[in-house]
């Protein structure tokens, strides 16, 4: 999709979360996490910004998890690995996996100059667009190996990350994803996110 194909079909994607939430017996804090990011990610025109938003959408998803009590809790991953396309290509790409599903609020703004065609972003495992299970995407080429870039993103943990893709003037990564929270609700610190999960890295996909 391009960014005025998005832009259009920004709430309509929205509604979408919702019934697929309902269907799958996801919770309510998951579609607003997800959505914000999503508007986010349009708002600053995030072209083939996998890496980076997605790192955002597993702080904030972590941090609503930690809130939780421990049987109730699921899993956050974040994640990195081939995916195949519908169009015919593969790309190296970043997204959470929560619990079982798959969570790509990017995968529909690919870069502007490198990406291929690709269809909505992705909830629970559902593209919003065609309303597809796509979940055999993500897990069908996880034998793969990663190009160049993706494999030195692959190698760092996000504080290294972080620190690579800082710009003067840019908020953090840590710092977009305390913006974020501020805006529904969760009081999240930047230097406080940034100590306790500057460890984390990605992990390959799962293998289907």
């Amino acid at each position: 999709m391009n960014l005025d194909e998005v832009r259009c079909q920004l709430s309509t994607f929205e509604r979408e979360v919702a019934v697929v939430a309902e269907e799958m017996g996801d919770h309510k804090p998951s579609e607003i996490i997800y959505t914000e990011v999503l508007r986010e990610i349009v708002r600053s025109q995030a072209f083939g910004a996998c890496h980076k938003f997605s790192a955002v959408l597993y702080l904030l998803l972590a941090e609503f998890e930690a809130q939780l009590p421990a049987d109730a809790a699921q899993e956050v991953c974040l994640r990195i690995g081939v995916v195949a396309s519908l169009h015919g290509y593969r790309f190296d790409h970043s997204w959470v996996q929560y619990g079982p599903g798959i969570y790509d609020p990017t995968v529909c703004l690919p870069d502007k100059n490198k990406g291929g065609k690709t269809d909505g972003p992705v909830f629970a495992s559902h593209d919003l667009l065609t309303g597809k299970f796509v979940h055999q995407l993500y897990t069908a080429l996880a034998d793969q190996s990663l190009g160049k870039i993706a494999q030195h993103v692959s190698d760092m943990s996000l504080e290294e990350y972080s620190e690579e893709i800082a710009e003067d003037g840019v908020p953090s990564l840590w710092k977009i994803t305390e913006n974020i929270g501020a805006q529904i609700g969760l009081q999240l610190n930047a230097e406080v996110l940034r100590a306790k999960h500057g460890a984390v890295r990605r992990m390959p996909a799962e293998v289907a």
